[in-house]
């Protein structure tokens, strides 16, 4: 298919309408909602820069993305978010063998983007208004870097690197499974140099880096404070009361005098949300100064609580991740407790109320929708990670790595290191699972279009495609001149 010149750009007609026709499939679900999507954390979100001020696990540098899309009703934040994860998409099935099929190329562009927007939860996580998408799409962008360097163009390279900049900058978990994949490469590279380029590997190492800058110089332009997002301690603890470790610290160790807990002991939760959301004023956490002031206090006890008790944080460590590896269930969070956001927007972003109280979500409408979905979303999203494992045995047996097995490799350790990340780290949830989950159907997705690009049956079909969008302008001239001869 013949190239048209664009500024800057030499991309197929063929190629546009499969990126607009992405892009519309991913946005989908916010467009049939009425309003992109929100969850309790959205409004949190939205805040950082409204009010400057750092919060809890909220990061400021995605705040400051909702501020710049915010006009109108978020929608240019929902569209821009379905064009980057078309974008990598186009790059994953562009460097996996399509590069030189200019036709089957946009048609694999779409068939992907419909499978995963109809199969799993990746479309609702796009046009959701939460850094949840860039999870997986960090990890896309670094096997890109690492294992497809060569087959990108350099402009193509800095944009992953800075999308592996942006998506670490945006939520902590996103950051610990990033770096994990990367201590996985510079493993590989020092066993085996030629597996991971050391360029791929610097380049990598700067995108951390990057995100590593962002975080507080964010929260310096946007907040005057040149810091971290703060919380990390209140989340690790939260997962401590939920496993029961901690109420077996304060059983074994109080009264103590330099321990607020051991005041209210008997009134913690057996659930990490309720600990540090459902308890009110009057709860433990608020008891001990919330995520600031009880900061060094569930700290000593998480400590503390390792070295008397190692046996047991191995075992709710695996348990927890096992649970969070099996939660991928779409739309957690979106149907209920989402009045906090409904109410920041109410007041501090008064265009959006109408659009917002028309939306399927804020008429409660949405719960049916996830529950059938989740039908065929969970099982297929399951079954896909179940068989990854496979695709590496088959590559040990056959004794050589093809190009899906190392991206299947890469998708599993993000899946084992996300599940760990969030289980351990925080707390199982569903929302946590689906954010990342999504790539392995998205591999054997691959594996189908790699089959169907070699079969002779898909190369005809995709000729007689061709031929009909080459020749169909010459077909309607020659009936239009016809039909005014008849006449």
């Amino acid at each position: 298919m013949a190239f048209v010149p664009l500024p800057y750009l030499r991309v197929s007609p063929a190629i546009i309408a499969a990126f607009l026709a992405s892009i519309l499939l991913l946005l989908a679900p916010a467009i049939w909602n009425g309003f992109p999507l929100l969850f309790y954390d959205s409004g949190d979100y939205f805040l950082r820069t409204i009010l400057g001020m750092l919060n809890n696990g909220r990061s400021v540098v995605y705040g400051a993305w909702l501020t710049a899309f915010r006009y109108p009703n978020f929608w240019p934040a929902a569209v821009v978010q379905c064009a980057i994860t078309t974008w990598v998409l186009y790059l994953v099935l562009r460097t996996h063998g399509l590069k030189n099929h200019a036709a089957g190329l946009p048609l694999a562009l779409v068939a992907v983007a419909a499978t995963l927007s109809a199969c799993t939860a990746l479309a609702w996580i796009a046009g959701m208004m939460m850094p949840d998408l860039f999870a997986a799409l960090a990890v896309l962008a670094l096997y890109l870097i690492l294992r497809k360097r060569d087959e990108v163009s350099r402009i193509e390279r800095y944009a992953l690197v800075a999308l592996i900049a942006f998506s670490c900058a945006t939520h902590n978990g996103t950051l610990a499974v990033v770096l994990a994949l990367l201590a996985a490469a510079l493993a590989l590279h020092l066993w085996r140099g030629a597996l991971i380029p050391r360029a791929a590997l610097r380049q990598g190492g700067l995108a951390i880096l990057l995100a590593i800058l962002l975080v507080p110089s964010a929260g310096w332009v946007f907040t005057g404070n040149f810091a971290w997002t703060p919380g990390g301690a209140g989340f690790v603890f939260s997962r401590l009361v939920q496993d029961g470790i901690a109420h077996r610290y304060l059983a074994d160790n109080c009264p103590n005098p330099k321990l607020k807990l051991c005041q209210v002991r008997h009134a913690l939760p057996h659930t990490a949300d309720d600990f540090l959301w459902h308890q009110g004023d009057r709860g433990p956490f608020a008891h001990i100064g919330g995520f600031e002031g009880g900061g060094d206090e569930m700290k000593r006890i998480a400590l503390d609580s390792v070295i008397q008790y190692p046996g047991l944080h191995l075992w709710t460590a695996i348990k927890s991740s096992a649970l969070q590896l099996s939660r991928v269930r779409t739309g957690d969070g979106v149907v209920h407790d989402i009045g906090f956001t409904y109410g920041v927007l109410d007041s501090d972003a008064p265009e959006m109320k109408n659009a917002m109280n028309a939306s399927l979500q804020r008429q409660g409408k949405l719960k049916a929708i996830f529950d059938g979905f989740n039908r065929v979303h969970e099982p297929f999203t399951l079954t896909s990670m179940a068989l990854l494992p496979f695709l590496l045995l088959f590559a040990w047996r056959r004794g050589s790595m093809r190009d899906t097995d190392w991206l299947a490799a890469t998708v599993l350790l993000a899946l084992l290191a996300n599940a760990f990340a969030m289980g351990v780290l925080s707390n199982p949830n569903h929302r946590y699972g689906a954010r990342v989950a999504w790539m392995a159907p998205l591999v054997w997705s691959l594996l189908a279009v790699q089959l169907l690009a070699v079969s002779a049956g898909w190369r005809n079909a995709v000729a007689r495609i061709s031929a009909v969008a080459r020749f169909a302008p010459k077909l309607v001239k020659q009936a239009g001149s016809m039909q005014d001869k008849r006449n």
